[in-house]
């Protein structure tokens, strides 16, 4: 029988962003490029940890985006979590959504990947493949560059999409 999937919902969540300057000994994995502390190097040898203003009380995530997680997590149904953001990832899982999935463990299956930029039509084929009957999928782009070289506040907006699957029952 053919699988209709439904978009139910669509939106965006502005998100600005605070920062911090990264020295060598807070960061592990980018301690090797940076300069040693205390070196008077201009600007360009500089970086930034950036995270969203309103947080989720350990500056990986926006508050408000574990507010749509939770209503969209499902541990009793099937319920699907595609997280989109500039980061690889590997084998599909992430430092941000391996966090987010601690935040919201309600999913049953979750994707990490990097498209490089918000499109809607691809987030759809991509449901129409891993959607099977009777489930829901949220798929959150996040746009937010959390290592940078500038110290300026970014303002992003993350965008979802959540989709619906039934299957169609003959008449």
């Amino acid at each position: 029988m053919p699988l209709t999937i439904t978009l139910l919902g669509q939106g965006a969540i502005k998100v600005r962003s605070c920062c911090e300057a990264v020295t060598p000994d807070s960061r592990h994995f980018i301690a090797a490029g940076l300069p040693e502390t205390g070196a008077t190097s201009g600007t360009e040898d500089c970086w930034y940890h950036h995270w969203p203003e309103e947080d989720c009380g350990n500056r990986l995530h926006a508050k408000i985006l574990l507010t749509l997680c939770h209503h969209h997590s499902h541990p009793s149904a099937k319920s699907l979590l595609v997280y989109d953001s500039l980061y690889p990832a590997a084998r599909g899982a992430t430092p941000l959504l391996q966090s987010l999935l601690c935040h919201c463990p309600g999913f049953s299956e979750a994707w990490g990947i990097c498209s490089g930029c918000f499109d809607p039509d691809a987030a759809s084929a991509l449901a129409r493949v891993l959607m099977t009957e009777e489930c829901r999928l949220l798929y959150v782009f996040d746009p937010m560059q959390r290592l940078s070289q500038c110290p300026t506040p970014q303002a992003s907006e993350l965008h979802y999409l959540i989709f619906s699957a039934r299957t169609l029952r003959p008449s």
